[in-house]
């Protein structure tokens, strides 16, 4: 049996714990995802320093928190490490602190976000079916391409598209940090960063309701805007 195989078994393996998984399980169970990826999108022609800059987008998204600090407060700059405000592991952050998870769920998010990239569209295939159906209570779907949307929009997520560019795809809350969300799988999902700015800091059934209105206002007044900024069409046109 190839490596590549091995690990997928005994990520499938571990994975059919589910809600018994102990820290122990969740830190084998993560960097056996992580060479699950690396195998299947290398052997797709992914180009190395891609997969490893996709998987570390996934670390600092998953286990990592982002940046507590804007500066250091050793030297001038950035901060230098997790203590001076860098990103650090969420489950060593202060309990209130609204980026903190404890090992387990934050570990699982980044399981989770690289399911989710095994099923856009056109993504690597894995070497066999072992975890199609192994992680439906993660992820809520099988693992295969062409599964996974993009909560927000509700449309297809490339693969393709996501390699080119990184900045493509951000990690969202279905209900923010900043209202009081937690990242855990229930409520962490990776989405297009138009999704993202779109979002906001709403809750989906919230920015579903703004979007609606929004429409429906605009559909009762269709001229309005052409009112207000009868020359807006045409210096759109005009711009580079």
């Amino acid at each position: 049996m190839s490596k590549a195989k091995k690990h997928l078994a005994e990520f499938a393996h571990l994975g059919r714990k589910e809600e018994d998984l102990t820290v122990g399980d969740v830190q084998s169970l993560i960097e056996l995802a992580r060479s699950v990826f690396r195998y299947a999108a290398l052997d797709a022609g992914v180009e190395k320093r891609v997969v490893t800059a996709i998987l570390t987008k996934f670390c600092d998204a998953g286990r990592r928190s982002p940046p507590t600090a804007a500066f250091s407060s050793i030297l001038p700059g950035r901060p230098q490490s997790g203590s001076d405000g860098n990103r650090t592991k969420r489950w060593l952050l202060d309990k209130e602190h609204k980026f903190y998870a404890e090992e387990i769920p934050s570990t699982l998010v980044e399981v989770k976000y690289i399911l989710e990239a095994l099923s856009m569209d056109n993504a690597p295939r894995l070497p066999t079916d072992e975890a199609r159906d192994v992680f439906k209570w993660l992820i809520g779907h099988e693992v295969m391409p062409g599964a996974y949307r993009d909560p927000i929009q509700l449309i297809p997520i490339s693969f393709t598209d996501f390699c080119a560019d990184r900045r493509l795809i951000q990690s969202g809350h279905i209900y923010p940090l900043d209202r009081g969300g937690r990242h855990e799988p229930g409520n962490a999902f990776l989405m297009l960063a138009r999704s993202n700015q779109l979002q906001g800091n709403n809750t989906v059934s919230e920015m579903v309701s703004l979007m609606r209105s929004i429409a429906d206002r605009h559909a009762a007044e269709p001229d309005y805007i052409s009112r207000i900024a009868p020359d807006a069409h045409v210096k759109a046109e005009e711009a580079p």
